[in-house]
């Protein structure tokens, strides 16, 4: 795919998939199974990616492959990759939409993300994750009506999600129209600030000047700044530019993030930045 993961990332999980196993614990010199637990596994090299309970129903990497392949059929929208994040605990399909968006004269490439893990820590999902074409900063997020627990009644959900298409398309239409109200309201220096704090996680007596601020902090506060200014400078200085400095933060800045921006601390600086150009927004539209 080009400009949205790096080549070392790309798999086919079609290579491998899971396998259980029960979970012994041994006590002095006697071996214990646990019944209630099972072991999830790589089939292919025996790696642990979860210890659960047995009641909890994997979505198998088959299975998975088998949706992001159903989804495309009922889209008409390309599969562009399918790979494995964090050792095979987690998996994304990305598939490309076919219609363009542009906000304020910038366009974006959009893909419709598909989602699941195997380490418990999300469900079978559906999100989008857009590319601003200038810089290929990006922001992924999820879908609230759109996910599946890993339960035995999995699959039938995963059917319902691709019955309900429109919803999708409705999340989506919804995003590009907030982009469109964050590009018409101008931000203050105190607004950008107050997003600075927010995102480097500063207390409120840090923010007071009651409690110095530490040196790693300002790092980061510096860092933050610098792509804030940077996108604000091209995009504008309004919040369409601000969100833009905060995808462009944690796309080529931040250390260690996720290259989808789904997990981790990218997904959580990102919803946190959108979150509060939204509430600015509303604040500022509804006078």
């Amino acid at each position: 795919m080009e400009n949205l993961i790096s080549s070392s990332v790309l798999t086919t999980l079609s290579d491998w998939d899971i396998v259980t196993s029960t979970l012994d614990t041994k006590f002095e010199d006697s071996v214990v199974g646990l019944s209630d637990y099972k072991t999830i596994l790589r089939g292919d090299n025996g790696d642990l990616l979860n210890v659960c309970k047995n009641s909890y129903t994997p979505q198998t990497n088959a299975q998975f492959i088998d949706a992001v392949e159903r989804f495309a059929s009922v889209t008409n929208f390309p599969v562009e990759a399918i790979y494995e994040v964090d050792g095979g605990k987690k998996m994304l399909g990305y598939l490309r939409c076919t219609e363009t968006f542009e906000v304020g004269g910038f366009e974006f490439k959009d893909y419709l993300m598909l989602g699941n893990s195997h380490d418990g820590s999300t469900g079978f999902f559906v999100g989008n994750s857009n590319i601003m074409v200038r810089c290929n900063n990006r922001f992924a997020q999820q879908f609230r009506m759109l996910k599946v627990r890993h339960c035995s009644s999995l699959h039938n959900g995963v059917n319902q999600i691709l019955s309900g298409f429109e919803s999708y398309k409705r999340e989506l239409s919804g995003y590009y129209k907030t982009l469109d109200e964050f590009s018409k309201v101008e931000v203050s220096d105190e607004i950008k600030q107050s997003l600075i704090a927010r995102l480097a996680n500063l207390s409120n007596e840090e923010i007071l000047g009651d409690k110095e601020v530490s040196k790693r902090k300002r790092n980061i506060m510096t860092s933050i700044d610098e792509s804030l200014s940077s996108e604000m400078e091209d995009i504008g200085f309004n919040l369409y530019g601000l969100f833009g400095g905060v995808t462009h933060y944690t796309t080529h800045v931040l250390k260690g993030a996720d290259e989808s921006g789904m997990f981790g601390s990218a997904k959580i600086l990102n919803l946190e930045g959108y979150n509060y150009c939204k509430s600015v927004a509303r604040q500022v539209l509804s006078c």
